[in-house]
């Protein structure tokens, strides 16, 4: 056990620092607890917004932020992206569905994350490549499953790869058969090792690969049932900025519209649910095409469209209190030891109640307590700490 771990548990009888140290969540980082009233009722908004009530889930919509910069970040976008992932994923969208408002799940749906800031060099082929990945390794075994169940109702692997490659020829753009090959007949173990070997695709093939491993990808969900892909996009932002050049934003943002709205495979089997903030879509406006993607300012439609804010005060206390108990070795209570009221007021105000930052801060008052030993972690340690830490 490391000497600060230890001083957590002797002292206040935590087995860790409860606190994320960077945000609410990060795709691959560790699992943390998600606090669904964070903001009440998200999650049905998020249903509704991205899969719609009724008829055809939209081609893209939008998670924004408000804010200008580091201001438009810390709300929660990541956290609520992968949460809706796996809301998706543990069945196949019926639950989602229900959340929606529809009378009954009208299709099998499979979400993916993945974030424009985690690709090598910033574009829409590169960005699909990573979400291929994302799909293929971190959900292979969902759609493993589905293969499964296909081969155990008599559907033969050849078949399913006939079927795949008959859409792709006659969908009449460029597709992977190698990737086709290995998720008809090899075992998804190897799926991970195909989409991750650095030998067959460098940087210069992902720039080229992306879309064709995505509609690789799309035939083969559709063989195995699956009618739509949720694509959860974050960091956005990273891309549409200004240091980003004019002419990928030109060249990618229509084929983005491409892909959704005219693509004969494609058009109305993919959801892309992008994050956004104002500085983000003002780069990114001049270059929007609204007339197959919609508008994309925060005030354009408001049926595809869910805004995160700062949280309310009281959420605050019931959201540290879940991260307490999630490390808390003594089991749960209803406690906020060692905070207390007064210490989370001076940190809600600090951070203007985006939860991502006020975790932050926590977790970097939690860490200075234990070196200080403190057994209580009031206001005046708060703020002198905070005060010397920002001057």
């Amino acid at each position: 056990m490391s000497r600060t771990k230890k001083i957590f548990e002797t002292l206040w009888g935590f087995s860790e620092n409860p606190f994320p140290h960077h945000a609410i969540a990060s795709a691959g980082g560790k699992a943390r607890p998600f606090y669904e009233n964070l903001h009440p009722g998200i999650g049905n908004t998020m249903a509704r917004a991205f899969l719609g009530s009724r008829g055809t889930p939209p081609n893209v919509c939008f998670l924004w932020s408000l804010g200008e910069g580091d201001e438009a970040r810390g709300y929660g976008k990541t956290e609520h992206l992968l949460w809706f992932t796996n809301l998706v994923n543990t069945d196949l969208g019926k639950r989602a569905s229900k959340l929606a408002g529809r009378s009954s799940q009208t299709e099998i749906m499979v979400a993916a994350y993945a974030a424009f800031n985690s690709a090598e060099g910033l574009s829409l082929s590169n960005f699909l490549f990573d979400l291929v990945r994302g799909l293929v390794c971190d959900h292979g075994s969902l759609l493993a499953e589905r293969r499964k169940s296909k081969l155990e109702d008599g559907v033969l692997a050849s078949e399913l790869y006939s079927s795949s490659a008959k859409l792709l020829y006659k969908n009449g753009e460029p597709w992977s058969e190698e990737l086709l090959d290995f998720l008809c007949y090899r075992p998804e173990t190897e799926w991970a090792e195909f989409v991750n070997d650095r030998e067959r695709f460098s940087s210069w093939h992902t720039v080229r690969w992306g879309p064709r491993l995505l509609r690789t990808c799309v035939a083969f969900l559709l063989q195995l049932g699956v009618d739509r892909l949720i694509a959860l996009v974050d960091q956005l932002e990273d891309f549409a900025n200004s240091y980003t050049p004019r002419y990928k934003l030109r060249r990618d943002l229509p084929r983005l519209a491409t892909l959704c709205a005219s693509e004969k495979l494609l058009r109305d089997r993919l959801t892309f649910v992008l994050t956004m903030h104002p500085r983000a879509a003002q780069s990114a406006h001049e270059y929007w095409p609204e007339g197959d993607l919609g508008p994309i300012r925060e005030a354009g439609d408001r049926s595809q469209v869910v805004v995160l804010g700062a949280m309310k005060r009281p959420r605050f206390s019931d959201m540290v209190k879940l991260y307490l108990n999630s490390a808390r070795i003594g089991g749960a209570r209803d406690s906020l030891h060692p905070f207390n009221e007064q210490t989370l007021d001076y940190i809600f105000d600090l951070e203007k109640g985006r939860p991502g930052f006020c975790l932050r801060s926590l977790y970097n008052l939690f860490e200075e307590a234990a070196i200080k030993r403190q057994s209580k972690i009031g206001v005046a340690f708060a703020e002198a700490f905070f005060g010397e830490d920002r001057d």
